[in-house]
């Protein structure tokens, strides 16, 4: 069973060494940061009114990290800035590395995604890098649809996807 349960300071520990691991590291520190940094952009999301982090659980073990966040708060020129009022911006990884290549990363953000839109968010987007090809392909199975490439000063080549709601006729 997966669950979110919200992202304490006292995650910290166990964040740090996932984002400083091998296989999250090159892709969630592309902008110069360190892990450090990064965790610290996490904790921040900690209480914050532009979006909420979560701790991913897997049969009640911690096992991986995602968040959304309103794109207007990113910085000034973010490429997702341009969207509907109300869209989305997700990021996530799986920290536990015995459990990537399985598919539950698309089942992790199906299920997160699907949950934000049924509450009514009009527009997810993702941003992964365009060499990540085992994340885009996550990210295509959990109903992502990739609408572009960019060239992004801060996180260099990276793919842009979005999912929206789909109504039953």
């Amino acid at each position: 069973m997966i669950t979110f349960r919200p992202l304490h300071e006292r995650d910290a520990g166990l964040l740090l060494i996932w984002m400083s691991s091998p296989h999250v590291q090159p892709w969630w520190t592309q902008d110069g940061s360190g892990p450090e940094d990064e965790l610290e952009d996490a904790l921040g999301f900690i209480g914050a009114d532009y979006g909420a982090a979560f701790i991913v659980e897997y049969n009640r073990k911690p096992i991986g990290y995602i968040q959304f966040y309103d794109p207007n708060y990113a910085y000034d020129g973010f490429y997702f800035a341009d969207q509907p009022t109300g869209a989305m911006g997700v990021d996530m990884f799986i920290g536990d590395v015995s459990l990537t290549g399985q598919g539950l990363g698309a089942r992790i953000l199906r299920q997160f995604s699907d949950d934000l839109l049924a509450r009514g968010v009009p527009k997810l987007l993702i941003d992964p890098d365009a060499a990540n090809a085992h994340a885009i392909k996550a990210y295509q199975n959990a109903g992502f649809t990739i609408y572009a490439e960019h060239d992004s000063p801060r996180w260099g080549q990276v793919t842009l996807m979005s999912k929206t709601p789909t109504y039953d006729a």
